[in-house]
């Protein structure tokens, strides 16, 4: 009964641990290589941008191959492995076992102090604000507070665990050479058929657990190809609904088909455009005395969106837009003018954050079926602190924003 059990252990095992040892192994190689593309990359400001959309990949593998040491660990606990070949000299199995030891500390050490890193926010001496997403996803929570912790504990905890992570990063790669080696002695010098216990065609060709071992193997592999392409270049435009453009009761009512504020700029030198989705306007024009007339828009500051995940996790922050303490941005028109050419021009003071500044020269355009206010303004982030506290030098995100306004106003009633 005990032979019986244990080559049904046998069978249960394999079956199981073919899939997470080769999901793990093609995890830490692929890592391993885009750290050492993303580090030289993020000086190139060519390659910046991809730089920084590989950093969100790197996190994601790192997070996954966490999860799965931890469930081989687990199977380990649960299953007891198929017991090694006999033959194996006492050294061979204390180096074998010593191996195994020294690579689950790695497959949890090395993740954990990437984790530990990425939560100070914090990077080569400054206040860093990027979140990290699973697979562009779920949002990864920030640990022990290190986000939140004084300047000075998150650059000391930062400085321990780059450290802690480039060391155990190079040991993995080490200990990889040395794991394949070992592998290759078995299969060709010793020839105890070791390497090919671990592959999907060592159960018998009608097993279950074969076919088990291949279908979720390869469904895995591609969930995770998707997922890693469906990051890079997933960008989904804001939408916005017309009831998320509105009017004050008594003003002029917004198009909003036709209406739109928008934004743009650059990030690590890749361009990005996005848009408010949700504002209130307060228009008031008198056609026959157009000076006279009245603009106050009423932005939320939380409707902010360009599609990019990682930029709309980030733009909501306290560094950012602040919208927990400043829900709404605003313009308000302050003179309706007559420029030389005839056409009118509006100006206004915009306040974001508290901060206002002069919004000058949008035009105002007048047809028989309503007014038309458009214009592109470029306001500098420092005026409006936006983003001082970890790029006061525009090195990631251009100092200068552009702001798009198109709106079109009908007569009420």
């Amino acid at each position: 009964m005990s032979t019986q059990l244990r080559s049904v252990n046998d069978t249960r095992y394999t079956a199981a641990a073919i899939v997470l040892h080769w999901a793990i192994a093609l995890a830490i190689i692929s890592n391993l290589a885009l750290a050492q593309w993303m580090q030289a990359a993020l000086d190139d400001a060519a390659r910046q941008a991809a730089a920084v959309a590989a950093f969100q990949v790197h996190k994601s593998i790192g997070l996954t191959v966490l999860a799965l040491s931890l469930a081989r660990l687990g199977l380990r606990w649960i299953i007891p492995p198929p017991a090694m070949p006999a033959g194996m000299s006492t050294w061979q199995r204390r180096a074998a076992q010593g191996t195994h030891v020294l690579f689950y500390l790695l497959m949890i050490g090395i993740p954990l102090s990437g984790w530990v890193l990425v939560s100070t926010q914090w990077r080569d001496g400054s206040p860093l604000v990027v979140p990290t997403l699973w697979f562009g996803v779920v949002e990864v929570p920030h640990l022990f507070g290190l986000d939140a912790a004084a300047d000075a504990r998150r650059s000391a905890v930062y400085g321990g665990a780059v450290s802690a992570h480039t060391l155990l990063a190079r040991l993995a790669f080490v200990l990889l050479l040395l794991h394949v080696g070992a592998a290759l002695k078995h299969q060709w010098i010793d020839r105890d058929g070791l390497l090919t216990r671990m592959a999907p065609w060592s159960l018998p060709s009608d097993s279950p657990s074969r076919r088990w071992s291949l279908r979720a193997g390869g469904a895995a592999l591609g969930l995770a190809v998707v997922a890693i392409l469906a990051q890079q270049f997933r960008s989904t435009a804001p939408e916005t609904a017309d009831q998320d453009i509105a009017a004050v009761a008594g003003s002029w009512p917004v198009l909003a088909e036709s209406s739109e504020i928008a934004f743009s700029g650059t990030h690590s030198g890749k361009a990005f455009r996005g848009r408010f989705t949700r504002w209130q306007s307060n228009a008031r024009f008198d056609l026959e005395a157009i000076d006279s007339s009245t603009i106050v828009v009423t932005v939320e500051t939380a409707s902010a969106s360009d599609g990019v995940a990682l930029h709309d996790q980030t733009l909501p922050g306290s560094e950012w837009f602040d919208v927990e303490n400043h829900p709404t941005a605003e313009y308000r028109s302050t003179t309706v003018r007559q420029a030389n050419d005839g056409s009118y021009l509006v100006d206004g003071t915009l306040t974001i954050k508290g901060e206002s500044i002069p919004i000058d020269g949008l035009q105002l355009s007048l047809d028989d079926s309503g007014v038309t206010i458009s214009g592109s303004i470029a306001i500098d982030r420092a005026d409006v602190d936006l983003g001082m506290d970890s790029d006061a030098e525009g090195a990631w995100v251009s100092r200068s924003i552009a702001i798009d306004v198109a709106t079109t106003f009908r007569p009420p009633g």
